[in-house]
C-alpha cells in the first residue's frame, strides 16, 4: 500500500489551523469566566444593596417606634382624671439656703440615772436595754448587809420602845396612886419618849433610801421616770456601789439639736427662732427650736456652738442621728423658679416635663433635663439655672405620673 507523503506546506497549515483552533478556545473560555464573575459580583452587590435596605428600613421602623413610645401625650380628661396641672414658668424670689451637719442628741433635762442606796449584791434584773418602763416600775432587786443591820436596829427600837411604854404606863398609875415619886413616873416617860424618836428615826431612814422595814435584806431599784432604758449595766451576781450607775433612762418624745456654725457663714441666729433640719435617712423635713448658743465663738476654730429643741417626737428620729440644718442666708430676686413637686429624676438627671398643646386639644409633654439651684425656705419652690426659660408650660403637679409612663415606655422598647 502506498501511503501519499504530505508536503511541508500541507504542515504548515494544519500547525496553523491547530494554533487557531487553540486560540479561539482559548478566548471563548476567558469570556465565559469573565461573564460568570461579573454576574456574580453584580448579584452580590444587589444582595448587599438589599440587605442594606432592610436595615434602613428596620432602623426606621425602631426609629419610629422609639419616638413613638418616647412621645408623652394626655387629653384634657386624662389630665383632670390623674390630677395633671399645668403652671408657667416664671420669676420669683428664691432664699439662699445653707446647710450644716448636725447630731440629734437626749434632751439631759428629760433623763434620769439610777444609782443604788445601798452597796449589795444583784439577785435580779427585770428589765432590758431599749424597753420602755414606767414611773415606779421595778428595774432589779439587791441584796444588801447593811440593809439587814438597818432593818434589825428597827427591830430592836420597836422592841424597846415597847418596854419603855409598859414601864411608862405601869409608873404613870403608881404615881397616881401616890406611891411612886414623880421623879421616877418623869424618868419612865423621858424613856418612853425617847425610844419613839429612836423608831421614828430607824423608819425615816429607810424610808429615804425606799426601803421597806419588811423586806428581809432586798432593796427594789425602781424606775424615777417613764422612758426607754437607754443604758444598762448590772448583771446578775455581782456587786455593786453607791457610785455606780446601773441604769439610764431617756424620754425620747423630745430631743435636742446641737450644730456648730462657722463665723464665715455670716448667719444670724437668734434664741427661739425656728429653724429647720432634714434627715438624711428619708429626706423629711423637721422643725426645731433655738434654745441656746455661745455667747463667743470658739478661740481655735471660731465656731458657735448652737442647741435647739425639736419640735417633732415623729419615731424615726432618735439620738445620735445625723441631720443636716438649712439656714437662711438671703434671697435672690427675678430667678427662674419651678414647684419643687415639678423636679424629677429620670436616668440619674433632674428633668421638668414641659407641656405643648397639640391639635387633639391635648398636650405633648417632654422631659427637659434643667439644672437646679437654691430652694425656698418653706420647700415649695426651686431655682432652675440652666434648662427652662420664663413662660414655658411644664407639669406642676402630677409629673410623677408623666415619669412613670417615660420608664414604662422605655422598659417595653428595651425588650
Amino acid at each position: 500500500m502506498n501511503i501519499k507523503q504530505k508536503t511541508p506546506s500541507q504542515w504548515l497549515w494544519i500547525v496553523v489551523i491547530a494554533v487557531l483552533t487553540i486560540l479561539l478556545a482559548v478566548g471563548l473560555l476567558w469570556n465565559n469566566k469573565s461573564k460568570t464573575a461579573e454576574s456574580a459580583a453584580q448579584g452580590e452587590q444587589e444582595h448587599a444593596h438589599q440587605e442594606s435596605e432592610k436595615a434602613e428600613s428596620a432602623h426606621d421602623e425602631n426609629g419610629e417606634e422609639h419616638e413613638a413610645e418616647e412621645s408623652l401625650s394626655l387629653t384634657a380628661e386624662q389630665m383632670q382624671q390623674h390630677g395633671v396641672k399645668l403652671e408657667q414658668v416664671a420669676l420669683g424670689e428664691v432664699n439662699q439656703v445653707q446647710t450644716f451637719p448636725a447630731k440629734l442628741v437626749v434632751n439631759t433635762d428629760r433623763q434620769a440615772h439610777v444609782s443604788p442606796s445601798f452597796a449589795g449584791r444583784v439577785e435580779s434584773v427585770y428589765v432590758e436595754l431599749g424597753q420602755q418602763v414606767k414611773r415606779g416600775q421595778a428595774l432589779a432587786n439587791l441584796l444588801v448587809p447593811d440593809l439587814v443591820d438597818q432593818q434589825a436596829n428597827l427591830q430592836i427600837a420597836q422592841t424597846n420602845l415597847e418596854l419603855a411604854k409598859q414601864d411608862y404606863e405601869r409608873e404613870r398609875s403608881l404615881w397616881s396612886q401616890g406611891i411612886s415619886a414623880k421623879q421616877d413616873y418623869q424618868r419612865a416617860y423621858n424613856a418612853y419618849r425617847q425610844a419613839q424618836i429612836q423608831v421614828q428615826a430607824a423608819r425615816s431612814r429607810l424610808s429615804a433610801f425606799g426601803a421597806a422595814s419588811g423586806s428581809s435584806g432586798r432593796y427594789t431599784l425602781t424606775a424615777p421616770i417613764s422612758g426607754v432604758i437607754s443604758n444598762k449595766d448590772i448583771v446578775i451576781g455581782e456587786n455593786v456601789q453607791l457610785a455606780d450607775q446601773l441604769f439610764t433612762i431617756d424620754q425620747l418624745d423630745q430631743l435636742w439639736l446641737e450644730f456648730v456654725l462657722p463665723t464665715m457663714a455670716n448667719i444670724n441666729v437668734q434664741p427661739n427662732q425656728q429653724i429647720r433640719f432634714k434627715s438624711l435617712q428619708t429626706g423629711n423635713i423637721f422643725n426645731a427650736q433655738v434654745q441656746s448658743l455661745t455667747t463667743e465663738a470658739d478661740a481655735q476654730t471660731g465656731r458657735l456652738q448652737i442647741r435647739a429643741k425639736v419640735l417633732s417626737n415623729a419615731t424615726e428620729l432618735r439620738p445620735n442621728l445625723m441631720v443636716n440644718v438649712e439656714l437662711q442666708a438671703g434671697s435672690k430676686s427675678s430667678v427662674i423658679r419651678v414647684r419643687s413637686e415639678a423636679i424629677q429624676q429620670v436616668d440619674g438627671k433632674d428633668v421638668v416635663f414641659v407641656a405643648q398643646a397639640n391639635q387633639n386639644k391635648g398636650f405633648d409633654f417632654k422631659a427637659v433635663p434643667v439644672q437646679i439651684g437654691q430652694r425656698t425656705q418653706d420647700g415649695q419652690w426651686v431655682e432652675i439655672t440652666q434648662g427652662l426659660s420664663a413662660g414655658q408650660s411644664y407639669v406642676a403637679t402630677g409629673s410623677f405620673l408623666l415619669k412613670s409612663e417615660l420608664e414604662k415606655g422605655e422598659a417595653e422598647h428595651g425588650h
